[in-house]
């Protein structure tokens, strides 16, 4: 398939990231490895997902974290099979690296979580395109490998700095979140929700927490997404008036979603609720009455 069709295939499943979509795709093509770097809810692994199934290639996903070691990354040699026996060939477990190096993306979350050692066994991966297991041999890269990582720039506890000889090697993509219309549209199409109103207000205090000067880290669409969700099912059983569903649902969406910053007095309650009044108010000026 041509480049030009892969890309048109690909944005047919996702809401906008066009600019993203090329030059990831056109960065994959000239046979490079990517950081890609952005908040959650950024669609990063959902462009990663719709690629690989596009072009048909398999996707191995693992989560960084201080668990993940060397050998769990590459794979390792069954202990009870080598104590019966000895090291043999048939007897190693293969990990997510020697698998993708056979033919396709490993892709890396929260890969600024994963520890030194095990992040510099890709470099030998992405540099020579082969990785050296002692007792089992050369493990070589197909055409088709890739490593992606992400991780997210605003997140500082438990993580690591990346080096820069892993920098070196890779490309960086940056993906901020997406414009209000687009958000809009993620919303109604994922929620499958018929009650535009909802939506709008969803996507608007979903927006807000990402400016508020109390809060470091907003909270990403998946905010939304909840609130709608809780908030429909609420509105099913709940006698309290719409306002104060469309509240409830917000505090038990959001609550956990939006990360504070460490001078703020406030609860996180208090900062959402402070939100949803500035919004409601904003539609009332604008003419757009909640639940009208």
């Amino acid at each position: 398939m041509l480049l030009k069709e892969e890309r048109e295939k690909i944005l047919q499943e996702i809401v906008g990231r066009g600019k993203e979509v090329t030059n990831i795709l056109a960065t994959l093509e000239a046979g490079k490895h990517i950081i890609l770097e952005g908040a959650p809810g950024t669609t990063k692994s959902t462009i990663l997902r719709t690629i690989t199934k596009v072009r048909d290639i398999p996707f191995y996903l693992i989560e960084g974290n201080i668990d993940l070691t060397p050998s769990k990354l590459v794979g390792h040699f069954n202990p009870s099979k080598v104590m019966a026996d000895d090291y043999r060939e048939e007897y190693f477990e293969k990990g997510p690296l020697s698998y993708a190096m056979e033919g396709g993306f490993l892709y890396i979350e929260e890969f600024n979580r994963m520890p030194a050692d095990t992040a510099n066994v890709l470099i030998s991966a992405v540099e020579e395109g082969e990785i050296h297991i002692p007792r089992y041999g050369v493990v070589e890269a197909s055409d088709e490998f890739r490593v992606i990582c992400a991780q997210n720039p605003y997140d500082d506890v438990g993580t690591m700095r990346v080096s820069r000889a892993i920098y070196d090697r890779f490309c960086r993509v940056k993906l901020n979140y997406q414009s209000l219309d687009e958000e809009l549209d993620i919303t109604a199409s994922k929620s499958n929700s018929s009650d535009r109103e909802l939506m709008e207000v969803a996507v608007h205090v979903t927006r807000e927490t990402r400016t508020h000067s109390e809060v470091k880290q907003g909270a990403s669409i998946r905010g939304a997404l909840d609130m709608v969700a809780i908030a429909e099912e609420l509105l099913k059983i709940s006698s309290a008036d719409r306002d104060q569903v469309v509240a409830d649902a917000m505090l038990s969406a959001m609550s956990g979603k939006v990360w504070l910053q460490e001078t703020t007095e406030r609860s996180a309650e208090e900062i959402l609720d402070e939100i949803l009044q500035k919004v409601l108010a904003k539609r009332e000026v604008d003419g757009k009455k909640p639940g009208s």
